[in-house]
């Protein structure tokens, strides 16, 4: 690949990793709430949900979502339900706060929800077959520098999102202390609901 096309994808990755999204907002809602480690935990999850991506996409099972309209259809009320799950969950937390303890939270959930996140959200499968062909071209090396180009914004994705885990705990800390987290609680489950709303709405082109 040339150098001024690997700069293009390099800072269209970068966009698109500063957009809020799904990812976002639960690596930043679990951090406040957990601290840290979890939310690195659900980096973690969102790094391996890009990790099946590229395995989709260097096995040339990627465009299967976009050939079979039924089966895009599945991902993405499947990715809707599971937003406004976290969404519902978020708001009662909101609504009913649980006794706070002193354990250390378990690291599993979060992880587990980011990746479910990733994975779920078929709009970023259509993103990466609308933009990937004008740089990779044809050819049977196709779907493997696809591949390696996918992994591009899930690296800058994790820097991006362990730094984002930084900042949510030590805000989280602060929320806590004036009891501001059912306020936080309150605002991330709206957003997964709308998210889940838009989801529900997106089309297969």
């Amino acid at each position: 690949m040339a150098d001024h096309s690997l700069l293009a994808w390099t800072l269209l990755s970068i966009g698109l990793v500063l957009t809020p999204g799904p990812d976002t907002m639960l690596v930043a809602g679990h951090a406040a709430r957990g601290g840290v480690r979890a939310g690195l935990a659900a980096v973690s999850g969102v790094v391996l949900g890009g990790l099946w991506y590229m395995a989709l996409c260097g096995f040339g099972f990627l465009s299967v979502l976009t050939a079979f309209p039924a089966l895009f259809l599945v991902v993405k009320v499947a990715g809707a339900i599971y937003l406004a799950w976290l969404g519902y969950k978020l708001l009662r937390g909101a609504v009913r706060p649980a006794p706070v303890t002193a354990e250390a939270p378990a690291l599993g959930k979060p992880f587990w929800q980011g990746l479910l996140t990733t994975a779920l959200n078929p709009k970023v499968a259509l993103f990466f077959l609308a933009i990937l062909p004008q740089f990779v071209g044809e050819g049977p090396g196709a779907p493997l520098k696809g591949a390696l180009l996918i992994a591009v914004p899930y690296v800058l994705g994790g820097i991006w999102l362990s730094g984002l885990a930084f900042v949510a705990a030590r805000a989280g800390r602060a929320a806590k202390q004036s009891n501001a987290m059912r306020w936080i609680e309150g605002v991330l489950g709206t957003a997964f609901i709308g998210l889940a709303g838009r989801l529900a709405l997106a089309r297969n082109s």
